[in-house]
């Protein structure tokens, strides 16, 4: 890969960006050459383009950002109105994009640009022809580097270009890939998630010669992560986190059979062959956490009632598995079609006969809904980090998250917390460092909480043995061992 220094991490572009929403969907998705280009950059020989004005991200207006990280297709112009292109195109990740004037600007900064750009006179000359009209000294540009996908062999070419950068927040999560083999969960944003830690107290214990490195990425980009980590010698598979779950499965292989059925996943297993195939034990894990609970009061889950408030990604997941044990199973959600699509794959899955079957609503039906409920599970994204980190399930949350918006939701949400039975277990799957706004009410009502790092150490578990079960059966080395483990260093 050709090496040129850039500015921010995908999650540090997120973050300063987060007040300018405007700014995040303004990232250019095409950049043009001139047809005489064409013959080198197939040959893979260009690096760097000139364009004019400040393109860097949140700061470029209306034409387009060159954001680091990100991916972006090159086409060729055939005529000047630059209405018709050339059948070629290939895809190029942006590495830097770094902003002077024309003042500023010298000959080594256009060396591995087109060869009629690499001298400043000629590129002000270009330039010139194709706006129209004369380029002054004081006028900023922007000095675009970038690789090309196809270069991209490995998980060490994917963070170098910063398509994907260490998550800071889990811990003991290692920020290096100095391992012989590499197991690693995709995340959209970064959280105190223990599956590093977890994973990798296992290979310890167990003498197994591979680390989990937890990467924080863009999940519109899941194509080419997951194209760049199929040609990954070392990639053995790994997590798909918030964000990836619905969209990774797209890319993949290979599904398994209830994956399938879920329409998500949480764990992508490479295969002897080298093809990648999806599964889904979130659900399960949630049902052992869960199952755990009812036991310890003498009852099991079968015949309980479980209003379920969010649908899509881990949502899905633990409907399925729910609605596999037995429990009666109500899904709302803001947009009904999407809880009636979930309810509708649910009893299509399980053939589930008219008193059995699970039901749908919206949001207005959260307080009626509760009233009998025996567990109440958040599985939406209120209370999790960023704008919806101060708003409680129970209630509808308006954006934007001003301190009226935020108040009015928790109000609303106290009531509905007060209809809830006192023997219904209170659950949110949303891991943050302190208790969600949900959790921390139902705690200091009383209730009994369930959080989501029990249903992350029985899922992990799970996956966990899908990837190394056979050998560790070869080393008379049980499930539960590993369970165990993972416990322990999860903190249970």
């Amino acid at each position: 890969m050709a090496k040129f220094e850039g500015k921010n991490s995908f999650k540090e572009r997120r973050e300063n960006m987060a007040s300018n929403p405007e700014a995040i969907n303004n990232s250019a998705s095409e950049i043009w050459f001139r047809p005489e280009d064409q013959a080198l950059l197939q040959k893979k020989q260009i690096f760097t383009t000139v364009r004019l004005g400040d393109r860097r991200d949140g700061l470029c207006e209306n034409k387009g950002c060159y954001i680091p990280g990100s991916f972006v297709t090159v086409k060729i112009l055939k005529d000047k109105d630059r209405n018709h292109f050339s059948g070629w195109e290939t895809e190029i990740v942006i590495i830097n994009n770094e902003i002077k004037t024309m003042a500023e600007l010298e000959d080594s900064d256009l060396k591995f640009g087109p060869p009629s750009q690499r001298e400043k006179i000629d590129l002000l000359k270009k330039i010139s022809e194709f706006y129209g009209r004369e380029i002054s000294e004081k006028e900023v540009i922007s000095i675009i580097h970038f690789e090309y996908l196809e270069n991209l062999k490995s998980m060490a070419d994917l963070i170098s270009a910063k398509v994907l950068t260490y998550a800071k927040l889990p811990p003991a999560n290692p920020e290096h890939l100095d391992f012989e083999k590499l197991i690693v969960p995709l995340i959209e944003h970064d959280y105190p998630a223990k599956t590093a830690i977890m994973w990798n107290s296992a290979y310890q214990e167990f003498g197994i010669k591979a680390g989990n490195v937890m990467l924080v990425g863009n999940p519109a980009y899941s194509q080419q992560i997951l194209q760049v980590l199929r040609q990954d010698p070392k990639y053995l598979g790994g997590g798909a986190g918030v964000g990836f779950k619905d969209e990774a499965i797209k890319y993949l292989d290979e599904l398994d059979p209830l994956a399938k059925a879920i329409g998500s996943i949480n764990f992508i297993l490479k295969t002897p062959e080298g093809k990648l195939k999806g599964f889904n034990t979130d659900g399960l894990g949630y049902a052992l956490s869960l199952a755990d609970r009812f036991k310890a009061r003498g009852h099991e889950l079968k015949g309980k009632k479980a209003v379920i408030l969010g649908a899509g990604g881990t949502g899905n997941a633990i409907a399925f598995a729910l609605a596999n044990e037995g429990m009666k199973l109500v899904i709302l959600n803001r947009t009904v079609q999407k809880a009636e699509n979930l309810c509708q794959g649910i009893n299509e899955c399980y053939q589930l006969v008219a008193n059995q079957q699970v039901r749908f609503g919206g949001e207005d039906q959260i307080a009626k809904e509760v009233q009998d409920a025996d567990v109440v599970i958040n599985v939406s994204t209120k209370g999790a980090t960023g704008e919806m980190e101060r708003y409680n399930t129970l209630a509808p949350a308006n954006l934007p998250a001003t301190a009226e918006n935020i108040q009015a939701n928790l109000m609303q949400a106290e009531e509905v917390l007060r209809t809830i039975p006192q023997k219904a277990i209170i659950s949110d799957i949303v891991l943050t460092k302190e208790p969600t706004p949900f959790l921390k009410s139902a705690q200091k009502a009383g209730f009994e909480t369930l959080d989501g790092i029990p249903m992350v150490v029985n899922q992990g578990v799970e996956a966990f043995w899908l990837l190394h079960g056979k050998e560790l059966q070869q080393k008379n080395i049980a499930k539960e061992q590993v369970a165990q483990i993972m416990k322990k260093a999860a903190g249970l």
